[in-house]
């Protein structure tokens, strides 16, 4: 702990006015002290009164030695330069490494420069404040391209009249040495847990100067006993943390009392990792009734605060897309293109949103997952007629152009010239979009517009560049700043990370996620220094010791910092077992949280919502649609029958509702192309040919004519999509349907003589009132006048299995026998397996030898037994009771989430509505 030998004095017993400073150890912290500070002058009963000055030491010293320079008591030569922001510096620390001589042909492609600029200045930091020197005999290939580096940013900074902050801070504490005035009585400090050589000059300074130091001691006034506890997991840790928070406020007497409403504060290790789980614990916790878009402009009870970035706001997001469109038109995912589609705050983002979104949909059929940005827009116009969105269209076309004017203009610009585009572009964009802002959003997007006026700052530093670098230079300091959504009403419950957790008392606080490994935290010395270097000099991130005495200290005021206190960590990550921090060996004496309490705070269900109502959640049951009106249309064909056989909820949801899996985009073709152009190949090759026609053929022959019937399908699909294939690609394809309907035809030679009869032909069929457009792949008529019906499958997963159970989850072919062909003679019913390494025929036949492999009804009574189907006819009739009952389930609105297994529901469509996790969780809800 810094200077332990300074008296200690508590926050309720400071003045408040100009005479007395604190300075802490962070922003978060002087903010909270400041307020806290109030607040007890308030329980007091004061009605006004001198704030509390709190301040970081860099901010005060930037403030004292401004004062002084307004009222001449710094001569302005005697500044250093012009200091340099941490944007301004890291960018100073990009240069020196990317025009490293020794590494430059190499460096770009195999390292993060970004990231490796952050390291290096931050260990050009460390060397100044800690004044280290790297020794001849411990320089490593790492420190001494440290050094060049280092050498080249002091030397731009000398030329340039330029000052790092780490030099800026040394300077204004000389300022105090040297004797400017305007420094207050008495200055304390708060949350300096570790050594800080750069803040003990500054103390030892104001000492000399004659002003009175002491430590600020912003606890609760007494260590309470700290309440341990284990929980199952972390998700377990964050619902039993969430569930204790709302106990705490609503248990409270101060809740309703607007001048001292109760404060809970939750620490979490590992914020950024536990985010999300946390707070969606807390939601259901706190507002299990807050449902849906129109509660996103409320504020909540909680606060997360200093885990986002501006990155990671909507509307930001939407305009860095549309700038990393417009720099880099040549270059765009499809998957980027269409999240921004389908996201708000652009174009006409209400009255187009149902267009964009089908929009989105076809341009995964259309298009590769790489494509730029005029191809998409030649799509853009292919389809838009049908989806109303000129609004769209025209942004569009405006950006392709604004894409184009900037390989018009000049090549490289100052960044404050491109910024200044970037915001007419957005502009011309119509970002943020149509609808009137809520406090969050507006906020970031003042965020966005402030770092881009910012990008002003790097004009002296990188002179003229091209507008990738600013892009670049826009989307870094995006994540990097943090970002948080203002409010109007205080924070019920504050969630922190462990070191903002360092702050000012709160009624109760929960840490979290306190195991070994995590607490305390491991340590890691800079890369490009030596470690031995760094833990000799007493750098507390590279000895392990001093991260253990930092987070015994953070414990020691975690337990002053509220009347109820408790510690918690998990006892497994998956199927690892875990240990509590060692640091916690002296506090561990009260029983841990009970195993079977954990197991019901893991699911939920241990306590009731803050809302106060202890009613348990309504359930009903949905397994029923409403029936199938004489006007309701549905479509679906074969599909829908095979999607009410598997699941009915999966039929409903899909074909009645509409849901559907958006198509993913490949490169090429995707299996359904590649089925379609086998379909069309077949179809080319059969249409007029009979089984002696194909006889007649010798190889040769056979490869000549295939790779017509080959060609005029792939010109059919060039003739539909938005770009014609690739030559090259287009070649690969010919030769795969060449060869794989080559080795097809061979089998084919082998079946008694047959003629082809209908290739692809569509049939309007009713099953119980249900109307059902199908499309029978092919039908052939035998010697003896019975057919035979086959459906095409490119797939080797093919199974005919289904068709002697009471659900026939392959209906095609049923479908066809039963309905499409019912007062025809069959001779065979099969599907047509159609692959290289093992075409077959599937299915099964009225008597034996009518297709090669294809077993008749009788040598398959073990699948289809003697009692169930007596004859061929009988077979036929059986198919059509089953497929009626599947048809008057859909009419009468069946609609139950009933399955065989998880299995036979992987590649469902609208899997996510069928809520499997939910359904297996409820199974073992029961079990318990």
């Amino acid at each position: 702990m810094l200077r332990s030998d300074l008296p200690l004095i508590a926050l309720a017993d400071l003045p408040g006015g100009a005479q007395t400073v604190v300075l802490c150890h962070s922003a978060r912290l002087a903010t909270d002290l400041r307020r806290a500070h109030g607040m007890q002058q308030a329980a007091r009963g004061l009605a006004s009164w001198h704030a509390l000055q709190t301040a970081t030491p860099a901010l005060w010293l930037d403030h004292l030695c401004s004062g002084a320079l307004l009222r001449g008591e710094i001569p302005p030569d005697s500044v250093p330069g012009v200091f340099l922001t941490v944007l301004q510096e890291r960018s100073l620390w990009e240069q020196a490494i990317r025009t490293d001589a020794r590494h430059a042909e190499w460096m770009a492609e195999l390292f993060d420069i970004n990231g490796m600029a952050q390291v290096a200045m931050e260990a050009g930091n460390l060397a100044q404040v800690w004044r280290l020197e790297v020794p001849e005999a411990q320089q490593t290939e790492e420190s001494r391209a440290f050094l060049r580096w280092q050498a080249s940013v002091l030397a731009s900074c000398e030329k340039n009249g330029w000052c790092p902050r780490t030099h800026a801070l040394a300077w204004r504490t000389d300022c105090v040495t040297r004797g400017v005035t305007g420094l207050p009585k008495q200055i304390g400090i708060a949350g300096f847990t570790v050594p800080d050589p750069a803040m003990s000059r500054l103390l030892v300074a104001l000492e000399a100067r004659g002003v009175s130091l002491f430590r600020l001691d912003f606890g609760c006034g007494n260590v309470v006993a700290v309440d341990c506890r284990e929980q199952a997991d972390a998700k377990a840790e964050c619902v039993a943390a969430a569930q204790w928070a709302a106990e705490q406020l609503r248990s409270s007497k101060q809740y309703a009392s607007s001048s001292s409403p109760v404060r809970v504060r939750i620490a979490v290790a590992d914020l950024p990792a536990r985010r999300s789980m946390i707070e969606h614990a807390l939601a259901n916790a706190l507002h299990p009734n807050r449902i849906g878009a129109g509660w996103a402009a409320h504020e909540t009870e909680y606060q997360i605060l200093s885990s986002e970035v501006i990155a990671d706001q909507a509307l930001v997001d939407v305009g860095l897309r549309l700038l990393q469109l417009m720099v880099h038109p040549r270059r765009v995912a499809l998957a980027d293109f269409g999240a921004l589609l389908c996201a708000p705050g652009w174009s006409s983002d209400v009255g187009e949103a149902d267009g964009r979104a089908c929009l989105e949909a076809q341009l995964r059929e259309l298009l590769p997952p790489q494509t730029s940005l005029e191809r998409l827009y030649r799509a853009v116009l292919r389809v838009q007629a049908d989806l109303d969105i000129p609004i769209l269209c025209g942004h569009l076309d405006q950006l392709l152009n604004a894409g184009r004017q900037l390989r018009t203009q000049p090549k490289r610009q100052l960044p404050s010239v491109w910024a200044a585009q970037f915001l007419d572009r957005l502009a011309a964009m119509a970002w943020p979009g149509e609808r009137p802002l809520i406090a969050t959003e507006a906020a970031a997007c003042l965020a966005l517009r402030e770092a881009l006026t910012g990008m002003a700052i790097l004009d002296a530093l990188l002179g003229r560049v091209e507008a990738s670098e600013v892009l670049r230079q826009l989307q870094r300091e995006c994540r990097d700043q943090l970002f948080q959504a203002p409010r109007q009403s205080l924070v019920r419950v504050e969630v922190c990370s462990l070191a903002d957790a360092v702050a000012a008392p709160v009624d109760a606080l929960w840490v979290m996620g306190l195991n070994e490994g995590a607490w305390p935290p491991v340590a890691r010395p800079n890369p490009l220094l030596p470690a031995d270097l760094q833990r000799r000099a007493g750098i507390a991130t590279a000895r392990a010791g001093s991260l253990s005495e930092q987070a015994l200290a953070m414990q020691a005021v975690w337990q002053s910092s509220a009347n109820q206190v408790v510690f918690s960590w998990a006892a497994r990550d998956g199927e690892r077992e875990l240990r509590p921090s060692p640091l916690l060996a002296a506090l561990v004496g009260t029983p841990l949280l009970d195993p079977t309490a954990a197991k019901l705070l893991q699911c939920n269900v241990a306590s009731p919502a803050l809302s106060g109502a202890g009613e348990l959640l309504e359930r009903f049951i949905d397994a029923r649609a409403p029936t199938l009106s004489d006007t309701e249309v549905i479509r679906g064909g074969t599909r829908l029958l095979q999607a009410q056989a598997i699941c009915p909820a999966w039929a409903f949801y899909q074909f009645r509702l509409g849901g559907s899996v958006l198509p993913a985009p490949t490169g090429g073709l995707d299996a359904l192309a590649r089925g379609s152009l086998l379909h069309a190949t077949l179809e080319a090759f059969w249409r007029g040919r009979s089984h002696v026609d194909l006889i007649a053929m010798d190889e040769p022959l056979r490869r000549e004519v295939l790779a017509l019937a080959a060609d005029h399908a792939l010109a059919e699909y060039d003739r539909k999509a938005t770009d014609p294939l690739p030559p090259r690609l287009r070649q690969l394809e010919h030769s795969r349907l060449v060869a794989l309907v080559l080795e097809w035809l061979k089998l084919e030679a082998q079946r008694e003589p047959f003629r082809v009869i209908a290739c692809e032909e569509h049939h309007d069929l009713e099953l119980e009132g249900l109307r059902i457009r199908v499309v029978v792949d092919r039908v052939d008529q035998l010697a003896d006048g019975r057919l035979v019906i086959m459906d095409y499958k490119a797939g080797r997963n093919v199974s005919a299995n289904s068709w002697a159970k009471q659900r026939i989850t392959e209906p095609q072919v049923p479908v066809y026998a039963a309905l499409a062909f019912a007062d025809q003679p069959l001779a065979a019913a099969v599907l047509a397996r159609v692959t290289l390494d093992a075409p077959a025929f599937i299915g099964v036949a009225e008597s034996e030898g009518v297709l090669p492999q294809v077993k008749s009804l009788d040598q398959m009574r073990a699948r289809f037994p003697q009692h169930e189907f007596a004859d061929w006819p009988d077979l036929r009739q059986c198919w059509m009771e089953r497929l009626n009952v599947l048809a008057n389930e859909i009419k009468d609105g069946c609609a139950a989430v009933v399955f065989e297994s998880e299995t036979a529901v992987a590649y469902c469509d609208v899997l996510p509505l069928l809520r499997v996790a939910e359904r297996r969780a409820q199974f073992e809800e029961q079990k318990l």
